[in-house]
């Protein structure tokens, strides 16, 4: 019987919504939309922390499963607000909105699970093979700490530097650092020195790695593009294509003719993306007739 990879993921989850006329959406968020992708690859998925028990985390979840990522761990919390995030046309590709298009109110931001959630689930789950975090807090880093003690293959992808002392222990925890370009100055200098593997992915200038046992970076130039939609999704899918073929084929291993192999499967996964509208091929579910009803902030907490 073929060993299915196990993967555990926390951290940004949102919806990602399309206004026009309708309201088109679905889950994302890089957490969620690493494990959707390595789920579709055929690997066992968990998306693990909470949600706001409201209509944007009702479509996580109900979604996410439909998808085949399992949801048992990503509790509904009457207290939260689901993240949401309007996607809009810009410039040929998409940029993001963080206000609601009605009342013009800021939707809410990722805030973490307290870390005596992670304990539970340290009991609850089993050990992954790949443990995936984006935003280093005191939850997710119990996570990394303790399964990468027990041998799980810890990825971090950080956006932004946030707090220094809760950064350099994701880092420190990481087998593999990956990160955008777009978001690396206020942190990369500080991965100057470490000895996880670090990939940068750089848009169409391609990606570049280092192994742990190097400090030399090594260049991908990326793949052809014949036909671009936008680039939601695309980071994502290079880290799930990455993944899939590290842990995969190469069984974790940090040389750089593998790092290479799995790198250039990830862009061709990531280049792929951009070919489609949105973060997933498959069209985006028409959830409502107005926003207001579904992801207004002041309809929401009027109710």
């Amino acid at each position: 019987m073929v060993h299915r990879r196990r993967l555990a993921s926390s951290g940004y989850t949102t919806v990602d919504a399309l206004v026009n006329g309708s309201v088109r959406a679905a889950p994302g968020g890089t957490a969620a939309n690493v494990a959707r992708a390595l789920a579709s690859l055929g690997w066992e998925a968990d998306l693990v922390g909470r949600v706001g028990d409201d209509p944007a985390g009702n479509l996580v979840v109900n979604r996410l499963h439909q998808a085949g990522v399992r949801t048992d761990h990503l509790r509904r919390d009457s207290d939260w607000r689901t993240p949401v995030l309007v996607q809009e046309a810009h410039r040929g590709d998409h940029r993001w909105r963080f206000r609601c298009p009605a009342c013009g109110e800021r939707f809410a931001t990722h805030r973490p699970p307290p870390e005596s959630d992670a304990n539970d689930l340290l009991g609850e789950l089993d050990t992954p093979d790949v443990f995936f975090f984006d935003r280093a807090s005191r939850f997710t880093l119990r996570l990394a700490e303790e399964w990468s003690r027990r041998g799980s293959f810890v990825v971090f992808e950080p956006s932004s530097l946030g707090l220094v002392s809760l950064f350099m222990r994701a880092v420190r925890a990481a087998n593999l650092i990956k990160f955008s370009s777009q978001r690396s100055g206020s942190f990369l200098s500080i991965l100057n020195g470490v000895e996880s593997a670090v990939v940068e992915t750089q848009g169409r200038f391609g990606s570049r790695l280092r192994t742990p046992s190097s400090r030399n970076w090594h260049h991908l130039p990326a793949p052809p593009l014949r036909h671009f939609v936008d680039s939601a999704g695309a980071g994502d899918w290079t880290t799930a294509g990455l993944l899939d073929r590290l842990l995969g084929d190469n069984g974790g291993a940090l040389d750089l003719e593998s790092m290479i192999s799995a790198l250039q499967n990830g862009q061709v996964l990531g280049s792929r993306a951009c070919s489609w509208e949105g973060v997933f091929p498959d069209p985006l579910d028409t959830i409502a007739t107005d926003f207001e009803s579904f992801g207004c902030p002041r309809v929401l907490s009027a109710r």
